[in-house]
């Protein structure tokens, strides 16, 4: 028991200093940037929140050393330091340019330097390498050379410069691009976002006075002392100008005490300045959202309940009391560090946090901790803990995981989602219907295991198929209601109960396939093996629903929950499922019969 506590600590500890992303002891206070408010992405967020979203967006890490010293930098010291040595502090930009003229100016009248040289843009297709001259294995390209590479369109055959062929893309309706298109507006996206950050145009420090669109200064017209005589005749941003050129100087002088002052004394001021020039964020809710950014809560929930799924092994191998407590008290403090998650994610946003991708995964994880937690309560069977455990772990994994695929950023809502009744009725209980089939496809695979290695105990897969049957129920139950929910809200919302959008006529498919799963058990057309493999393979309806529409199909009218992305690793996913029947299926018919297991069940299966 004490090695168990012991190697729990270690992984919480390094679930917790993983994100904290320390370089070390640096003579650069970085951190104290950390908690400057900013505007960017349609809300107000820390500037912790802003550098890790860049770094991750532009080469999808959050370590890196400078290309020249080899010093460690954290993404916020990485934001900074391609900050203060861009363009447009000496030579001010002009304010009257399009993004595109900016955009194109980057390299004009400049030498590109050790970041621009430096590989930072990540090229995730291979298609994509293969048409910009990258080798396979190469993953990330220089903006330097990105700007002068050049690509074959497709529906001319003619070679262009890769960011004037992009740029052409933006006109193109999104269904109409081909998954080439699509991979090389990421990567242009990328280019543009990082000449952005170059030339201070991303990062927006303060209000701008009595600005009735509540826009922010951009470092890069902060900077411009004509247009703040005119705009702020106090002189009070003219002072955060000057102190803000005074940090510049002393980076560039490489002195880090000066640096460190001039930046707190900036800070200082940015933050006693913001609140009297407009609309400016409560530094209370700024520091949350540090301190969400680096605890990782979801870490620690996952940490907390594998641990607590390997402690249920111990506990059903030994038959040890203490390994089935700790096991139940590792899995309440999993779920503890979930709740503690969605309620810091609430009170940053000021919603519900199931608005996206990455919010109904990490949901579905605490959903179906929840559920299994209640079915153990009542039947204290050891088996449905180890299988939300299971599930819980995978799903939170994946979700901190893949940020490429699932974005964990938080966004401002779509107006058709700022009616929070609805929002919460609706989709809170269709997710919680997902968590309910991820349970039983966790039980049902631990059924299919004993069908697998022709397991004898007929008592246990009756129980384990009985505690499928009943969490099977409570997911349709929920389905349901959460699907007349959501016709509702499509009333509220689009003036229709009914449009046969490709999310509502899923959702109608996963709930009439588990209607069919629950009536044929409940007639005796199938028994254990038949409810276990039917309940694995229904799943995968679960999964063109949740997954399948807004990453694959890209269409109708939830366009708010689209994404890209990770369909071979899906793919690869459920087949290995179906595997996984099939095997169990092969085996199961040279078992020896048994009342309890009748032959007919692999109708189910093959059906």
């Amino acid at each position: 028991m004490r090695c168990a506590i012991l190697v729990l600590v270690t992984l919480s500890a390094t679930g917790a200093l993983a994100r904290a992303e320390n370089p070390g002891s640096s003579p650069w206070n970085w951190d104290q940037w950390q908690n400057l408010a900013v505007q960017d992405g349609g809300r107000q967020k820390p500037l912790d929140t802003l550098a890790w979203e860049t770094s991750r967006s532009l080469s999808n890490r959050t370590s890196f050393a400078d290309p020249q010293t080899g010093e460690p930098l954290n993404c916020t010291a990485l934001y900074l330091a391609m900050l203060f040595e861009g363009p447009g502090w000496d030579r001010p930009l002009d304010p009257q340019a399009t993004d595109a003229q900016l955009h194109a100016g980057y390299f004009a009248s400049r030498q590109p330097d050790k970041w621009d040289i430096s590989r930072l843009l990540l090229v995730d297709s291979l298609e994509l390498r293969r048409n910009l001259g990258m080798s396979q294995d190469q993953k990330y390209i220089s903006p330097w050379k990105l700007s002068q590479a050049k690509i074959r369109d497709p529906q001319t055959g003619r070679e262009t410069l890769f960011v004037t062929w992009a740029a052409r893309q933006m006109d193109r309706k999104q269904q109409g691009r081909t998954p080439l298109e699509r991979k090389s507006l990421e990567l242009a996206d990328r280019y543009w976002s990082y000449q952005d950050l170059r030339m201070g145009l991303r990062l927006t420090v303060l209000p701008v006075p009595a600005s009735e669109t509540r826009e922010w200064f951009p470092v890069s017209y902060l900077v411009q002392a004509p247009m703040l005589s005119l705009m702020d005749p106090s002189g009070q941003v003219q002072r955060a100008q000057e102190q803000l050129q005074r940090i510049r100087a002393a980076y560039l002088a490489r002195s880090p005490a000066a640096f460190n002052q001039a930046s707190a004394e900036f800070l200082a001021t940015v933050r006693s300045l913001g609140p009297k020039l407009g609309a400016y964020p409560r530094q209370k809710v700024i520091d949350l959202e540090v301190a969400y950014n680096h605890w990782a809560p979801f870490r620690f929930a996952w940490i907390f309940t594998m641990t607590a799924a390997l402690a249920m092994l111990l506990a059903m191998g030994t038959r040890w009391k203490w390994f089935y407590l700790g096991a139940l008290g590792l899995f309440v403090a999993g779920m503890a560090a979930m709740f503690i998650g969605f309620g810091m994610r609430v009170a940053i946003s000021g919603r519900a946090p199931v608005t996206n991708m990455y919010e109904s995964v990490i949901y579905v994880g605490l959903g179906t901790a929840l559920f299994g937690l209640v079915f153990e309560l009542i039947y204290r069977k050891r088996y449905i803990l180890t299988a939300a455990a299971c599930v819980s772990t995978l799903t939170l994994i994946m979700a901190d995981n893949c940020p490429a695929h699932l974005d964990p950023t938080i966004h401002p809502l779509q107006p058709v989602l700022r009616s929070n009744y609805w929002l919460i009725l609706h989709v809170m209980t269709i997710t919680l219907s997902y968590a309910a089939f991820a349970l039983a496809l966790g039980i049902a695979n631990i059924t299919l295991g004993f069908f697998l290695v022709r397991s004898n105990k007929g008592e246990t897969i009756a129980a384990l198929s009985r505690f499928t049957y009943k969490v099977l129920q409570v997911g349709v139950i929920l389905l349901a209601a959460g699907t007349i929910l959501g016709g509702v809200w499509a009333d509220y919302s689009w003036g229709r109960f009914w449009g046969w959008d490709p999310k509502e006529v899923w959702a109608l498919i996963a709930l009439l396939g588990y209607l069919a799963v629950l009536h044929a058990r409940h007639v005796n057309w199938v028994g254990p093996f038949g409810l276990a493999a039917c309940a694995v393979a229904c799943f995968s309806l679960v999964v063109v629903a949740w997954y399948g529409v807004n990453f694959v199909m890209g269409a109708g009218l939830h366009s708010y929950g689209f994404g890209g992305g990770g369909e071979g690793y899906v793919g690869g996913v459920l087949a290995a499922q179906l595997l996984y029947v099939a095997l169990a299926a092969l085996r199961w018919r040279t078992m020896p019969d048994d009342p309890a297991t009748p032959r007919r069940d692999l109708a189910c299966a093959s059906g």
